[in-house]
């Protein structure tokens, strides 16, 4: 795959249909969707997460936050994605790309999901839709992330999304709560994605 010169002129879809969710860039109005999701479990998100706990305690901070991701999308400094009910009414999670090495290319995606919303085939539906934009729209070779050891359930859909665990870094960091922890890392590569 050819290095991307110029990732601000890259022409994406606004939205990806699946058979259980939409995935789409956050719009102004959406923080209201987005404060729900946070607010159904603070504590369990907290486990995994730093800035649901710390962040985004008001509607209003969640509306800031998510207008701040629209305007990351236009600018390709970010490409943070909704996951939504097919109506588009419940917001599920979210998703997306944070980091890009756009001479590989390579992302670096992530994803939470609301509690309700695990254990349905969601996550492993988002993490695909994805795959599909970072593979046939915006032409990446890899899309890594990397997921706490003790996280079985996004390793998992990780897994079975189609990743590689690619290694298991000991001792690697210091979590949101001062704990060492270990590391996984997954990928997949551009020629190892199947559609379908």
């Amino acid at each position: 795959m050819p290095a991307i010169e110029h990732p601000r002129l890259l022409n994406l879809p606004l939205r990806l249909e699946g058979e259980k969710v939409v995935l789409r860039p956050y719009a102004p109005g959406d923080g209201e969707r987005f404060f729900a999701a946070l607010e159904e479990d603070r504590t369990d998100l907290d486990r995994w997460m730093a800035w649901p706990a710390s962040q985004h305690r008001t509607a209003d901070e969640a509306e800031s936050y998510v207008r701040n991701m629209a305007g990351k999308w236009l600018t390709r400094d970010a490409l943070i994605m909704g996951i939504f009910s097919k109506d588009e009414q419940t917001l599920y999670g979210g998703t997306g790309f944070h980091g890009f090495d756009w001479k590989v290319p390579s992302l670096e995606i992530g994803w939470f999901l609301r509690k309700s919303a695990r254990g349905q085939g969601i996550a492993t539906e988002a993490i695909r839709l994805c795959c599909e934009l970072a593979f046939e729209h915006i032409g990446a070779n890899r899309v890594w992330g990397t997921i706490d050891v003790l996280n079985e359930a996004s390793w998992r859909a990780a897994e079975r999304a189609g990743f590689t665990r690619e290694a298991h870094l000991r001792g690697e960091c210091r979590d949101h709560h001062g704990v060492v922890r270990d590391t996984f890392v997954y990928a997949m590569l551009a020629r190892e994605w199947v559609t379908g």
